[in-house]
């Protein structure tokens, strides 16, 4: 601001020395000194503004930056009540009835001032500068999912009626939210959530879909209904494991699926895990190859692999051959368990490597075997002392025990007792 300066002068009739009392008018008045005047208002602009406005022109962003993807690393809003108290200011006055006592014995209190506290200021800007921590709602452990900071695993509600028919037994998991944005030249980046949901009745039924909303239960109960319109079944050996090891590959993720028996449990993928629960798969091993971490492609993958397991009546029709199992509860006899359904079956089979059930369905692939790691005592010389003893003696008594059988060597007579 231009600071408007005013000088008391004397005002001369004449100048410059046309008058004869010009010079005695000179000598004898008196200058007074210079003034200065400084505008000042008691309004400015903090104090026309409300809170939320005042915090937006600092932590916000404009239109255009928003179009650009701009501020997604923004300043946040620091709370300036937290730890302050009512009645207390940097006067440090005592105000009876609000910071103190009304009467203190007979005395009535008065309005004072006792100085500022500078641990109250100090506090304030402790508090100011500490991070805001969230208590997380506590969660029973079966409603709990992979981890607890997210909600992928987790169970949710049924789908919503269809009809008459209304979904009981059906149960729904979470296997993926997340939050994705969508920007464009001439919209602003939109925020939604993406919902990723597996559907089943645990007894060989489900489907999965993906929905998108703007709020994450929107998104959810979307999800639940596309997939429950998307169900299909999925058949299981007995009950409880696959009809036979499959591979099945989704883009880079890649699926090798192998059936157990009764009791092994599940060991795979905890997404692979969460679906088997859903659709009722409880004894299997799966290893996953290349992208892990891709929980659609990995689903995508697993499902298309159970679409296309082949019974046993199936795989004996197109082979035309019978189809043996051999068990260790049946003292490893074989049993029959599919033939062709014409009775013809072919008298000149197919080579050895295409009749190895094990690896029939995994088109020439195999998952990847680590070697065994060797013992940190290896080159010790010890070990290898008795390595070579184990070694030099490793088919000694089954080769003793064959020479006997025939009679190439004397048995071993058991020793007589003292008293016999």
């Amino acid at each position: 601001m231009s600071v408007a300066r005013y000088t008391v002068s004397l005002a001369l009739r004449q100048i410059n020395g046309h008058s004869k009392g010009a010079s005695h008018l000179l000598t004898s008045c008196r200058v007074l000194p210079t003034v200065s005047i400084y505008p000042a208002r008691n309004n400015s602009f903090f104090r026309h503004e409300d809170n939320d406005r005042l915090w937006a022109s600092v932590t916000g962003v404009s239109n255009t930056g928003k179009k650009k993807g701009r501020g997604k690393k923004q300043r946040s809003i620091i709370n300036l009540h937290r730890g302050q108290i009512i009645g207390e200011g940097r006067a440090g006055m005592v105000w009876p009835g609000l910071t103190s006592e009304t009467k203190r014995g007979d005395e009535i209190v008065k309005r004072s001032q006792h100085g500022p506290k500078q641990e109250y200021f100090d506090n304030i800007i402790k508090q100011r500068g500490a991070k805001q921590t969230f208590r997380s709602v506590k969660l029973m452990p079966l409603q709990r999912g992979w981890t607890g900071t997210t909600r992928a695993g987790t169970r949710s509600y049924p789908p919503d009626p269809v009809g008459d028919y209304d979904f009981e037994g059906f149960e729904t998991r979470i296997l993926q939210l997340k939050k994705v944005t969508n920007t464009s030249g001439t919209v602003k980046a939109v925020f939604r959530f993406s919902a990723m949901v597996v559907v089943g009745n645990k007894n060989g039924i489900g489907g999965y879909a993906v929905a998108k909303a703007k709020k994450w239960d929107a998104a959810v109960r979307k999800a639940t209904n596309q997939a429950a319109q998307r169900l299909q079944y999925l058949h299981r050996y007995e009950g409880h494991t696959l009809n036979h090891n499959f591979f099945s590959q989704q883009t880079a993720t890649k699926v090798y699926a192998f059936r157990k028996e009764e009791g092994y449990g599940l060991v795979c993928h905890r997404c692979l895990k969460t679906i088997c629960d859903t659709i009722g798969v409880h004894n299997m091993y799966a290893k996953v190859e290349g992208s892990t971490k891709n929980i659609q492609n990995l689903t995508k993958a697993f499902f298309n692999g159970l679409r296309e397991q082949e019974t046993h009546q199936e795989l004996a029709d197109r082979l035309k051959l019978h189809v043996v199992e051999i068990r260790k509860e049946h003292d490893y006899l074989p049993v029959v368990v599919a033939s062709p359904s014409d009775g013809e079956v072919t008298k000149e089979p197919p080579p050895k490597e295409e009749l190895n059930f094990e690896t029939l369905y995994f088109d020439g692939k195999m998952s990847l075997q680590k070697g065994k790691k060797r013992p940190f005592y290896a080159e010790n010389e010890g070990h290898k002392r008795a390595e070579r003893h184990r070694r030099m003696l490793r088919i000694q008594r089954k080769a003793r025990h064959e020479r006997m059988i025939y009679e190439l060597e004397p048995p071993i007579m058991p020793k007589e007792s003292e008293d016999s």
